[in-house]
């Protein structure tokens, strides 16, 4: 069925840069092989804004519009800034339908993915180590951060597991160089779509803390082919 509506993926994007196209040639590059067709679309870009993008299409004749954020969890931009646009286009025209679908982070095939990362990491089998998790977070909007608890639970791993975000109430900032007292190693796996600005500025942050130990910062998601297998299925879903 996928294809006789219009495919929306949304990413966050940048208002200014080279950023969203190198993010849409790395997609382009992961869904090389899919057969449905997608749109690309960003919360922030002065030319290919979900607006810019979603008026092109209906101005071609589309009215339905199936919606899958890149993003992982539901925090601002998915509880409010995605729905806030979309429905302000609906009521510049009333005659579309649309349907978003849940956060990446909360499939299950994300498991597999941190799961992966985490194992890449060889730790010594007698070593004294534990994993932190951290997502982007917010203070405002922490059902997010009841998702990472929830992922957290789902990984198969014997080591203590930390949920930490960049911003909000668990942020890393306030604990992360006590934990790398704790323990001799620490594996800390970034949960964002790729290795870009906000990893950058985790790792940054980090680098300005007093760490003790080892410390093993593995690639963030990255456009692994497990995130294609996400994609997907959180398309078929809003086709049932």
């Amino acid at each position: 069925m996928r294809g006789l509506v219009a495919n929306i993926l949304v990413a966050h994007g940048m208002r200014k840069g080279d950023q969203n196209k190198a993010l849409g040639d790395f997609l382009e590059h992961l869904l090389s092989d899919e057969t449905y067709n997608y749109e690309l679309a960003f919360i922030e870009s002065e030319e290919k804004s979900i607006e810019n993008t979603i008026g092109r299409l209906i101005d071609q004749g589309e009215t339905e519009f199936k919606v899958v954020p890149l993003l992982i969890f539901s925090a601002m931009h998915y509880i409010v800034d995605v729905p806030n646009i979309l429905e302000s286009i609906k009521q510049a025209h009333p005659h579309i339908r649309y349907e978003i679908s849940e956060p990446l982070g909360t499939h299950d095939y994300m498991v597999d993915l941190v799961e992966k990362r985490i194992n890449d990491v060889h730790i010594d089998g007698t070593t004294n180590y534990a994993i932190v998790l951290i997502a982007h977070g917010s203070f405002s909007y922490t059902k997010a951060h009841d998702e990472l608890k929830e992922f957290s639970e789902k990984l198969t791993q014997t080591a203590p597991i930390y949920c930490r975000t960049l911003y909000g109430d668990i942020t890393f900032r306030n604990d992360l160089d006590q934990l790398s007292r704790d323990y001799d190693e620490l594996i800390v796996v970034p949960m964002f779509l790729y290795d870009g600005r906000l990893v950058n500025k985790v790792k940054r942050l980090i680098s300005e803390m007093d760490i003790e130990g080892t410390l093993h910062i593995t690639p963030s998601i990255n456009f692994d082919n497990i995130l294609k297998l996400i994609i997907s299925e959180r398309l078929d879903q809003l086709y049932i």
